[in-house]
């Protein structure tokens, strides 16, 4: 430590480990600072909490303290011992708060240091509503899709808490395509530039887990941006391979599955093979016995199901350890089992080792169920896989959808159904169709969908009274046919109408965001770094847009007929995005003062001014009032500076009198 005529600048109070310079910093005051600095005082000391003088300058809104602690040195990457840096310290309500944050980043600070709650400035600049903050932070980089260690991303609580800011994130992307004339054409021919930097830079090597962050928080329409768009487009080129592979190994595995379920099970060969058909009943017996070469061969030869079992949980085996390994990328198993199809696709492996016939060497009747339903499950998984592709997602969106619709329904009306299954089971006690209530709602289900049959209300026997020709029978068949049959398919089938003319309406974004989820969860499985390093370097080579995460930017001709790296609807809507930008000017610089002017644009576009007087009126308006917010905020500025020169004097006749009690302590010690 430096000493000036025996005064120790850096000496620290006994209670909270305070120099002289947290203390100037604290109250703002910038002159004590500059004294401080040329007097040698630590511009990196820490206080009992870790923090140092720009910590408490940023605190405390002092622009111009912060501003002459950088310039003097001070770091602002140092975190104090909750691990907030100055940046944190600085997100407030002040009107400089700001000017801080992007003289903080200027000077070196990390726009997404995160604190020991996982806090980034931007989680703290949404949580406390400072829109203002949130908007510099995003201008500036700060990653909207950080999460704390409670789970909560930064994109969420802006959400929440400032949904106006999200703005800026559109005015970034709409930055990052541009306008170009291609200099070695002759004809300067126009070029599109897509930088995807803004979509790539915290999420390596996940790629797509920025926008899928915006479709679990509910912004799923900012996938209709058409650089976002462009890059989902890209990124499925890349990685559908290994989609299409797990497909085609999902489809090897259920057709394997049906083959050991219809000639062992369902046609009780293994067990004609090997004569145990004592306890078979005896149509089950005779479906292998029909005269075909395949199942005379399986008679004859039932080591041929033995092979085809022992070669279905070789391809099980394989199963498991994918599905194993897809766990790990997942960050709890409460997560990975909220997703119906690992459940299925587990269902599915474990009914393999069910349905075998090694345990016992013979197989049963209850195992032909176990596989029914399983071989129902596994094709039913294929189709969910096959509705996740871009190409089918809307057919099978449509279809789950009107299921989802008709599961409401029947839960709405199943007492107006159970009450006609109980009346018909009393009214047709001697109907086969209604011997008990079971069948008899079975019945109900099948004549709602029009299969009615009026041989309920006949008798053919005479010799019994007509009793299923009472008036009662009759209403109760009548009341059915009108409230069931008619009104209420009819009612099903116009909903179901309705949702899909609502479905193909967002086709588009539907299909982008089932797009996104998708990739989401193919990168899930394949990079959850347990995988070796060369592995993982094919991988990324293969499946990454960016595979070193520094190939960032895609240059395309917009114009140009011949251009097939993108779809005519990207292009033309990303050219008209990046002639709109050139027209009217950049809305985005590398200036703090840009954001005003954008703010200023939008106002004006917000009021819909027509007229170029209008819009000179709005400007001048707008422009007069921040003089009239400068001129008083010079005032302030003027009083502070008054105030803080009597600060000063005070603190340098304390020091003056401290010099001379010294002196006068050191000559009676002489």
């Amino acid at each position: 430590m430096l000493e000036v005529k025996g005064i120790n600048v850096n000496a620290k109070t006994r209670e909270r480990d305070l120099t002289a310079l947290h203390l100037a910093a604290e109250g703002g005051y910038v002159e004590c600072i500059e004294v401080l600095l040329e007097k040698g005082a630590d511009t990196n000391a820490k206080n009992h909490r870790g923090q140092t003088p720009l910590h408490l300058a940023a605190r405390a809104q002092a622009f111009d303290c912060v501003e002459l602690l950088l310039g003097k040195g001070a770091d602002p990457t140092i975190a104090d011992y909750d691990r907030r840096t100055a940046l944190h310290a600085a997100v407030g309500k002040a009107a400089r708060s700001y000017d801080i944050i992007e003289a903080l980043i200027r000077w070196g600070a990390d726009v997404n240091a995160k604190d020991q709650y996982g806090y980034t400035p931007l989680h703290i600049a949404a949580l406390n509503e400072l829109s203002q903050c949130v908007e510099v932070l995003i201008f500036h980089g700060a990653d909207v899709t950080a999460k704390s260690k409670f789970g909560m991303t930064a994109l969420g609580i802006i959400t929440r808490k400032t949904p106006a800011s999200l703005a800026m994130i559109t005015q970034k992307l709409d930055a990052a395509v541009t306008l170009h004339h291609h200099p070695e054409s002759p004809n300067r021919e126009v070029e599109l530039r897509l930088d995807f930097r803004s979509i790539l830079q915290h999420c390596h090597p996940r790629e797509i887990s920025f926008l899928n962050t915006f479709v679990d928080e509910g912004q799923k329409e900012i996938l209709l941006h058409p650089l976002c768009s462009a890059f989902l487009y890209l990124k499925w080129e890349k990685i559908r391979k290994y989609y299409l592979a797990r497909m085609l190994f999902s489809l090897i595995f259920v057709l394997s599955l049906s083959l050991y379920v219809l000639t062992a099970l369902a046609h009780n060969c293994y067990n004609q093979g090997k004569n145990m058909n004592e306890s078979q009943p005896q149509n089950l017996i005779e479906l292998c016995e029909k005269k075909s070469m395949l199942g005379q061969m399986l008679r004859n030869n039932p080591f041929v199901i033995e092979m085809q079992w022992f070669v279905l949980v070789g391809i099980t085996g394989c199963e498991i350890l994918r599905k194993v390994y897809g766990i790990v990328g997942y960050p709890n198993v409460r997560q990975y089992l909220s997703h119906p199809e690992n459940i299925i696709e587990w269902c599915v492996i474990a009914s393999v080792f069910v349905i075998s016939f090694i345990y016992t060497g013979r197989t049963y009747t209850w195992q032909n169920h176990v596989g029914a339903f399983a071989v129902l499950f596994g094709w039913t998984n294929l189709m969910l896989m096959i509705g996740q592709l871009p190409v089918f997602g809307s057919y099978v969106a449509m279809y789950t959808r009107v299921q989802g619709e008709f599961a409401k329904l029947l839960l709405a009306y199943s007492c107006l159904l159970i009450g006609f299954t109980i009346s018909f089971c009393v009214i047709f006690p001697d109907s086969s169709s209604f011997a008990n209530p079971f069948i008899g709602l079975i019945t109900v289900l099948v004549m709602m969908t029009g299969e009615l049959s009026l041989d309920l209300l006949l008798d053919d026997d005479s010799d019994d009274p007509p009793f299923l020709l009472e008036i009662s029978a009759q209403v109760t068949f009548i009341l059915f046919l009108l409230f069931v049959t008619v009104i209420l398919m009819n009612l099903l089938v116009g909903i179901a109408v309705h949702d899909i003319q609502g479905l193909q309406k967002t086709a588009g974004l539907s299909k982008l965001v089932r797009q996104t989820k998708l990739i989401s969860y193919i990168e899930l499985a394949l990079f959850n770094g347990y995988l070796p390093s060369y592995l993982l370097n094919l991988l990324h080579w293969t499946a990454l847009v960016s595979p070193k995460a520094y190939r960032v930017v895609l240059n395309v001709k917009p114009l140009n007929p011949r251009e097939k790296r993108l779809p005519r609807d990207i292009l033309k809507a990303a050219h008209e995005i990046a002639k709109n930008r050139k027209h009217y000017g950049h809305t985005i610089s590398s200036h703090g003062s840009s954001i005003t002017t954008s703010c200023v644009k939008k106002k004006v576009i917000n009021n819909n001014i027509d007229s170029p007087n209008d819009a000179v009126d709005t400007y001048n308006n707008i422009i007069n009032n921040m003089h009239t917010k400068i001129d008083k905020n010079n005032q302030e500025i003027a009083h502070l500076r008054e105030e803080i020169k009597e600060l000063t004097a005070i603190i340098s006749n304390f020091i003056d009198i401290f010099r001379e009690n010294s002196i006068k302590n050191r000559d009676k010690q002489d």
